[in-house]
């Protein structure tokens, strides 16, 4: 906000703006206290889940069954939201390539902590915090690793993105005759190197994550590219020999860690985890019969199941494990419907901004559409976007895939 104070000058606000502040008064709908008359019609089941929660219920309550946690996730979606808004302003002059090296760099560290973390902290954080949580070992800076899959699918895209268009330019330049001392320097620069060490990194740690849905992200993503890759007709440059030479040392980086039995038995393990996740998928519909106009409150799905969780005794589900799910539930038509036109609105542009550009910025463009396309497939199967480090990354992705830089916005 220092950096580019915010100036709105357009005639409109455009429609995916406008959905996203509209979500966020959604949200801060759900704290406001309504009488009881009208919060009895609104949301006729918040009384009777208040009541089994808490001794006394006053007269006249919110929508959300845990108002603190609502202002929580009303804090975190403001700030993803502003994140969005003003890099989207940035990036109208320029500074892409800045932030897709930036989060290369981050990307690289990140990984190193991690894999190092992971072979021997013996399931501390940064070798000193114990999770107050029981389950697998945190994974860098995540107590969940599915949360560190998503931060890396959604920086691999865009660090090939950047990668693509580097090699693109470089190679322009370098298309005539030259000295052959020369090529060689020119292939071996030191940018492709970084990005496909963040590259080959990221998906190193990706893998060693043992995160199926982190990988299917990771897929669909790389669907999204082959699909932009054809439709554009400019040259990628060397960018496929450096991602080929990246991907072979991820591999043999990751085999020589992991075996390939104990990868192709955490693959093999999909039905158990499809089990659990329709058990906690079952127990969610009540939630949906019964707040589906205004939801419990956004970030109250773990408030909730204290009353309507009925599987898996002596566990506390405190997430969907589907994100769309927990929207719908959290947040009923309410919240719902805005958050699915800013979707819609953000695919749409997002579409048009890149069939329409026709410069060097398309591929980074486009990895920032896969990688909004890796995390919107990821979230099917988990809610990792409610990290606020993941939130911030996205947000920062899709101002890239929307970013207009005509001479107008600049001025």
């Amino acid at each position: 906000m220092v950096y580019r104070p915010w100036q709105h000058d357009r005639a409109s606000i455009p429609a995916l703006d406008a959905w996203l502040w509209i979500a966020l008064a959604a949200i801060a709908i759900q704290l406001v206290p309504l009488p009881r008359p009208v919060i009895d019609v609104l949301s006729p089941a918040a009384r009777p889940v208040q009541e089994r929660i808490q001794l006394a219920v006053p007269d006249a309550l919110p929508i959300s069954l845990d108002p603190s946690r609502t202002v929580n996730a009303l804090a975190a979606a403001a700030a993803g939201i502003v994140v969005f808004l003003l890099a989207r302003r940035i990036f109208a002059g320029g500074g892409v390539r800045i932030v897709a090296r930036g989060v290369a760099l981050i990307g690289m560290v990140l990984s190193m902590i991690a894999l190092a973390q992971n072979a021997t902290a013996r399931g501390l954080m940064y070798w000193r915090w114990r999770p107050v949580d029981e389950g697998p070992d945190p994974f860098g800076p995540f107590v969940n690793r599915n949360h560190f899959a998503t931060w890396a699918i959604l920086a691999i895209p865009l660090c090939v993105g950047y990668l693509a268009a580097h090699s693109a330019a470089h190679t322009h330049r370098t298309r005539d005759n030259v000295p052959l001392r020369r090529r060689i320097v020119t292939f071996f620069d030191g940018r492709a190197m970084v990005l496909t060490s963040a590259t080959g990194l990221l998906l190193v740690a990706l893998v060693m994550t043992l995160s199926r849905s982190g990988l299917f992200g990771l897929a669909a993503a790389a669907v999204a590219g082959i699909v932009l890759g054809l439709r554009h007709e400019g040259s990628t440059g060397r960018a496929g020999w450096w991602l080929a030479a990246g991907i072979a040392v991820a591999v043999a980086l990751t085999f020589a860690e992991l075996s390939p039995a104990a990868f192709g038995a955490r693959l093999s393990a999909y039905r158990v985890s499809a089990g659990d996740r329709w058990l906690i998928w079952q127990d969610t519909v009540p939630i949906l019969r019964d707040f589906w106009l205004t939801g419990t409150g956004a970030g109250t799905y773990l408030t909730s199941m204290l009353v309507y969780q009925r599987s898996s005794p002596g566990w506390l589900f405190n997430q969907a494990h589907n994100h769309y799910l927990q929207v719908a539930s959290e947040g009923g038509l309410l919240v719902g419907i805005p958050v699915l036109m800013a979707l819609v609105c953000l695919a749409r542009e997002g579409w048009i901004a890149v069939t329409g550009d026709r410069s060097g910025m398309y591929w980074i463009r486009a990895g920032a559409l896969c990688s909004l396309a890796a995390v919107a497939a990821q979230s099917a199967w988990e809610t990792g976007l409610t990290m606020p480090a993941n939130a911030a990354l996205a947000a920062l992705a899709a101002a890239i895939a929307v970013h207009d830089p005509s001479p107008h916005t600049r001025r």
